[in-house]
């Protein structure tokens, strides 16, 4: 082996298990979903998931204490 990093390659062909020297997998790989399915998830996303100028998670503290009420004047 002339690599770099022997670690790193195959072994040689004689040397390989019968799991690195078959054929690969046949494994049926699932389909991309329909135009129609995936217009109608990214319709009910932008209804239901996204917002365009989402809420901070201390945009409400932050205005509570600008505010005349959140100001703590007794």
């Amino acid at each position: 082996m002339s690599a770099p990093n022997a670690g790193r390659q195959s072994p040689e062909p004689e040397r390989q298990t019968s799991a690195q020297v078959g054929p690969p997998e046949s494994g049926q790989i699932d389909a991309a979903p329909s135009k129609e399915h995936a217009q109608e998830k990214s319709e009910d996303a932008k209804e239901n998931v996204l917002s365009s100028n989402p809420e901070g998670p201390l945009e409400g503290a932050a205005h509570q204490k600008i505010s005349k009420d959140g100001r703590g004047d007794s």
